[in-house]
């Protein structure tokens, strides 16, 4: 499933593991708009989903993986460290991969903490 999310100062487009729990529960959510968080080179934004079981569990991600953080209901995106990054990227804590960024990785780092995200469906 193709996800498109459009921010103030860049856009992205996502691909999202359908096999996966909070991919079908985010499917009958979209669209949505969100606020988006910065921590380092990652962005997280709370979506209208909770779903605390972890499909596909990480404490160290790839640049352009699209994570799910259960705490925070979050979605993740990834493009280069975080502040408790050593050589590998750490999220704050662990996250279920449930994607890649597959188009936009660079234009991410134009978004800045508070900016307004809107997620909805990708015309394939």
């Amino acid at each position: 499933m193709k996800v498109e999310l459009v921010f103030e100062s860049a856009r992205c487009l996502i691909e999202l593991d359908e096999s996966c729990e909070v991919v079908e529960r985010l499917k009958e959510k979209i669209p949505f708009e969100s606020t988006v968080n910065t921590w380092g080179e990652e962005i997280y934004f709370s979506t209208p989903v909770n779903v605390q079981k972890m499909e596909n569990p990480r404490e160290v991600v790839e640049i352009g993986d699209v994570g799910y953080w259960p705490p925070g209901r979050a979605l993740c995106l990834f493009f280069g460290k975080t502040p408790i990054s050593d050589d590998r990227i750490r999220p704050a804590s662990t996250v279920n991969v449930i994607g890649r960024i597959i188009e936009g990785l660079e234009d991410l780092k134009r978004v800045k903490d508070g900016e307004k995200v809107t997620v909805r469906s990708a015309s394939s």
